[in-house]
């Protein structure tokens, strides 16, 4: 059987999503779960962008060991590759990424060039990164809306500079199967079966067919799927890569292909982007929405209303996804809850263990039951905190169908403690412009979107809200059993992200500009 190979871009390609906004903690975070679900490459990021990308890419090659550590740069900017390389220096197992825009609406739109310039453009580009990095990785930008001679030409050029894969990429999301298979069949049988070259396919949503294009691919001699957890990206999103793995296991007999990954952790993966990056999942979506493995067990015209109706083509207890969860234990001690932690996966040292352990008992004496999703809320809040100018302090709310809503809000800014009050149309309304006002901050408020993190009327409730500001983009996220609390914390979240935020250049941007310079 020919092993597949998953390649994550979660942390680049996902993140372009509006208004996600990592911080370094929670990219490495990410990139240890990923290396715990087990796939074969993680696209850690674009260095020569920002000094906080360049960080993020060196911190994760420095603590996660397993896949191949991947890191962006462009074909027109030499010195991106030298910025990328000292990103990966600690990483045992190196990628160079590169890449070219092979159709004429991207060459003219983004690099303004003929194709036999490009063609020299990519081979040049891939040769440099030759140099520095023996796995070096080619992408042909919106190949399928190329001619499949220039797909050809293009993948034949890098190959012969000294590409070990070369991916085909489906930017804008245009592509049918049949014309995935086509274009795969082609390059492949030009590269020849000798090359040792391994093909590659990314796909985008935008048709809503970004899986069955990856699987296409597959068919045709693919042996790389580039995909995100959750299909996060830019516009519809990118190959949900938790859909492949449900597929290549469940239709084994189909695609007769190997995928190195722990099934069982696919749901605390895609429960954890889902959280770091406030995107919430629709209740249908295939295998890790609310309602995917729900079902109407009565089916009387059937005859057998006692069996289990056959619906079930996966088990979700092997996906990591809990139908019935049992609740925890609250008089637990602190070791049997670090235990409990490292059965759910979660790597944490002593000290956030007790942290998490005293939210813990703090939220056992609030709730009626608590679950391991309570628990996973109270670790994102204990250990990926990012670095907050604002601090909430104190929150107290009035309101009623007579009283004029009001807030008084206690925060802690740039190491000062300030308090003050106001009113508004609402409890939330009210805690929002009063501390708008004692930031003197005033972004526009894009969503506001709530949610029970588990069952019951004292269930944690989740807020995410998104911010604009200064055309910039932030997802901020808050959990508490009182949802105006929540609110708040979401907003405060999201106004130190806004603090954080850099501009940076797009991976697009094909200008001779000079890469950003680490200091060394």
């Amino acid at each position: 059987m020919p092993a597949i190979r998953l390649f994550d871009t979660t942390l680049r390609d996902g993140e372009k999503s509006p208004g996600i906004m990592l911080t370094i903690p929670e990219k490495v975070r990410l990139a240890v779960q990923l290396a715990r679900l087990g796939v074969d490459v993680i696209e850690a990021g674009f260095p020569a962008a920002s000094e906080a990308q360049f960080e993020a890419v060196r911190t994760i090659a420095q603590r996660v060991s397993g896949p191949v550590v991947a890191a962006l740069a462009r074909a027109t900017n030499p010195t991106d590759f030298d910025v990328a390389m000292r990103a990966l220096e600690s990483s045992s197992r190196p990628r160079l990424h590169t890449f070219a825009p092979v159709s004429p609406f991207y060459r003219r739109h983004y690099l303004k060039r003929d194709f036999p310039a490009t063609l020299d453009l990519a081979q040049k580009a891939v040769r440099l990164a030759k140099e520095r990095c023996d796995d070096v990785e080619f992408s042909l930008v919106d190949a399928f809306r190329a001619s499949t001679d220039h797909i050809i030409a293009m993948a034949k050029a890098v190959a012969e500079a000294g590409a070990t894969v070369i991916n085909i990429a489906d930017t804008v999301g245009y592509a049918t199967p049949a014309e995935i298979e086509t274009v795969f069949r082609a390059v492949k049988a030009a590269l020849g079966d000798g090359s040792g070259v391994i093909l590659s396919v990314h796909c985008h949503n935008d048709l809503g067919l970004a899986t069955a294009n990856s699987l296409a691919a597959v068919s045709a001699g693919a042996t790389q799927i580039h995909g995100t957890i959750n299909g996060i990206g830019e516009r519809a999103g990118n190959t949900p890569l938790e859909e492949i793995v449900a597929i290549l296991k469940t239709r084994g007999d189909r695609f007769q292909a190997e995928i190195a990954v722990d099934t069982t952790q696919i749901g605390p993966t895609c429960r954890l982007v889902k959280r770091l990056t406030g995107i919430t999942l629709q209740v249908h979506k295939p295998v890790v929405g609310a309602h995917a493995f729900v079902y109407e067990t009565s089916v009387p015209q059937l005859g057998d209303e006692s069996a289990q109706p056959p619906y079930e083509i996966m088990d979700p207890n092997q996906l990591g996804l809990e139908a019935a969860p049992e609740p925890m234990a609250k008089d637990m001690s602190v070791e049997a809850f670090g235990e409990r932690l490292r059965r759910m996966g979660l790597a944490v040292d002593d000290e956030v263990v007790r942290q998490c352990w005293e939210a813990y008992r703090q939220l056992a004496e609030r709730k009626e039951q608590v679950y391991e999703s309570d628990v996973e809320n109270l670790l994102d809040e204990t250990i990926l905190a990012p670095p907050q100018r604002y601090k909430l302090l104190y929150l107290n709310v009035s309101a009623g169908s007579i009283s004029v809503p009001n807030a008084t809000v206690q925060l802690e800014m740039d190491g000062q403690v300030r308090q003050d009050a106001g009113f508004g149309q609402g409890p939330v309304d009210a805690a929002f412009k009063t501390i708008c006002k004692m930031t003197h901050r005033f972004p526009k408020l894009l969503r506001y979107e709530v949610n029970a993190v588990t069952w019951g009327t004292d269930a944690l409730g989740e807020v995410i809200v998104h911010l604009e500001e200064d055309a910039q983009q932030v997802q901020g996220r808050g959990v508490a059993t009182d949802i105006v609390l929540a609110s708040a914390k979401a907003f405060i979240n999201a106004l130190n992200k806004l603090e954080q935020k850099p501009k940076e250049p797009s991976v697009f941007e094909f200008t001779e500009m000079e890469s950003w310079q680490p200091r060394l």
